[in-house]
């Protein structure tokens, strides 16, 4: 007596043919898929002749018709998701390959022929150069170290509010100190 396999075996054995054959078989489920519609459309074409004939019932061919058309609508929708889904994973690795293979044969100096290009294009515009030469002894200028404030602040309306109130205290302390002035009635 010959020993069968157990469920999960032959379940793991028929997902792992599928997995291939569907690999196998993306074509010509395109291929299938247009069978499917083309032979609809003869079905259609006949039951539209039978219609025709004295004595059919033509309201009930016609619901036959629309019968048919949903079908091959709701098949076609159904294969054509899958097929999407196959196709956006087929498309993001075969992106990876391209870019590795673009990158592998992309010449590290074409970036000054780009820029070259692009200024060109900005010379037939009218509009100027974004790029100049330096002369050999150029140093970039040091900037100035600022002051530390007394405190730290990190939000737009706080440092708003910061930068007022020091102007105020800066335009009192110019001043000297006030005192409130007394004016006499009369």
């Amino acid at each position: 007596m010959a020993c069968q396999p157990s469920f999960s075996e032959a379940r793991a054995a028929t997902t792992m043919v599928a997995e291939k054959s569907q690999e196998n078989m993306r074509f010509p489920v395109y291929e299938s898929l247009y069978f499917l519609n083309r032979n609809v459309q003869d079905i259609l074409v006949i039951l539209e002749e039978i219609k025709k004939s004295p004595g059919m019932p033509r309201k009930s061919f016609e619901a036959y018709q629309v019968e048919i058309q949903y079908l091959r609508s709701q098949a076609t929708q159904d294969v054509l998701e899958v097929m999407n889904d196959t196709e956006i994973d087929e498309m993001a690795q075969l992106g990876k390959k391209k870019k590795a293979y673009d990158d592998r044969i992309r010449d590290l100096d074409d970036v000054y022929f780009e820029v070259q290009r692009r200024e060109e294009q900005r010379r037939k515009q009218g509009l100027p150069s974004l790029i100049g030469v330096l002369p050999l002894n150029y140093e970039p200028p040091v900037s100035q170290p600022r002051e530390p404030d007394d405190e730290t602040v990190t939000s737009g309306a706080s440092q708003d509010v910061h930068f007022r109130n020091r102007i105020k205290s800066r335009t009192r302390s110019s001043r000297g100190p006030t005192l409130p002035v007394r004016r006499k009635k009369g």
